[in-house]
């Protein structure tokens, strides 16, 4: 693996502008044919995307292959089927392509995972209820909440084994008016605490300023956490000189204590970043479900036909310069982060007014 020297400081600054998932929309126009569009799309993987080397993709390889099938006659339907199965094989769950007659797909081995075990689908109603049953079941009466941009937030303590521990539901960084006024109180109020838990599961990311904004409130050391670099050209060596990526506490952050962060295959993106940075912290464990496994920029592109795709032109790398991998050595956009505890999120056990995952971190926790 190659491993690299950090950039400077003002080039640093301008990268974490596109880091996490904000969007860059790069409309351009082209001839509307089958093939055309084929070529577009592939041209565009080739020249922008950032994690073929880390995957071990052979996109030049993979198209030839499906241009073979690609022909003007050919229905829309047959050139979307080809275009996601290109998709597929990536396995990058910031790589989509959406079509009006066809519907959205998303390059992500797990696409298909539902919410719950021993529940179909996914359906954001039977979040709200696991919601309800942690306000109802667990949370002593100290309990707080606010809604923000359609989101609720909400901490409060929970009793456990003669241990107090605090309890905050984060449900989306996908805000510009992220509530740290909100998420400071939660901090002050955990501050006299045993330990803390901060639920992430099911929330699929947003803005750098937010998830910055929430680690640096729960962060005790200053760390590097990660690396990245841009895909800046055409040929496959082109990338940025690196950013470098820091946790940092901020002046009225939580004092050290043992933390538990509850995760699931829908805690994706800016949740992504957020556990990587909280894992460099003493005493932070993570319960629940791999993560989602989405660590890229985003770029927004149309092809002539009209859909939409997205690609990534990021690639991370651990603070040691080496590919962000897991324990195996995969890369770990669309495979994501293990938890500590694996705890499924249990349908059934939600029925009975109880929250698996939670348990288990309330039990390690009070250990």
């Amino acid at each position: 693996m190659k491993t690299y020297k950090p950039t400077s400081a003002l080039f640093l600054v301008l990268l974490l502008l596109f880091c996490a998932c904000e969007h860059i929309v790069i409309p351009e126009r082209f001839e509307n044919t089958p093939v055309h569009n084929f070529n577009h799309f592939s041209s565009d993987f080739r020249n922008l995307y950032g994690a073929f080397d880390a995957k071990g993709i052979d996109w030049d390889s993979l198209t030839q292959v499906y241009s073979e099938a690609v022909t003007d006659d050919m229905s829309s339907l047959e050139l979307y089927t080809v275009l996601t199965e290109m998709l597929d094989i990536l396995n990058d769950g910031h790589a989509t392509l959406q079509s009006p007659e066809h519907g959205f797909f998303r390059s992500w081995n797990r696409r298909d995972k539902p919410y719950f075990t021993h529940r179909d689908g996914r359906d954001m109603d039977d979040v709200s209820t696991l919601r309800n049953v942690i306000k109802t079941a667990y949370l002593n009466n100290d309990l707080e909440s606010g809604t923000y941009s359609g989101w609720e937030f909400f901490y409060g303590t929970i009793d456990h084994n003669e241990k107090n521990i605090g309890y905050l539901c984060v449900p989306s960084f996908n805000l510009y008016n992220f509530p740290n006024a909100f998420i400071q109180e939660a901090v002050d109020a955990f501050r006299e605490c045993d330990a803390v838990i901060i639920d992430l599961r099911f929330n699929g990311g947003g803005t750098t300023e937010a998830f910055v904004s929430l680690q640096n409130r729960f962060a005790s050391e200053e760390k590097l956490y990660m690396r990245s670099r841009f895909r800046n050209g055409t040929d496959p060596d082109d990338f940025t000189l690196v950013a470098e990526h820091w946790i940092k506490p901020h002046a009225t952050a939580l004092p050290a204590k043992p933390i538990a962060i509850l995760s699931n295959a829908y805690t994706a993106s800016s949740s992504d970043h957020f556990v990587v940075a909280m894992k460099t912290q003493p005493d932070v464990i993570c319960v629940g479900d791999t993560t989602f496994g989405a660590f890229s920029s985003v770029l927004e592109r149309i092809l002539p036909n009209g859909w939409n795709y997205r690609l990534g032109a990021q690639v991370v790398y651990g603070p040691d310069g080496e590919y962000l991998q897991d324990a195996q050595g995969n890369y770990l956009e669309g495979i994501g982060i293990a938890p500590d505890f694996f705890v499924a999120d249990d349908w059934d056990m939600i029925t009975q007014n109880r929250d698996a995952v939670l348990e288990k971190a309330l039990f390690e926790l009070s250990k």
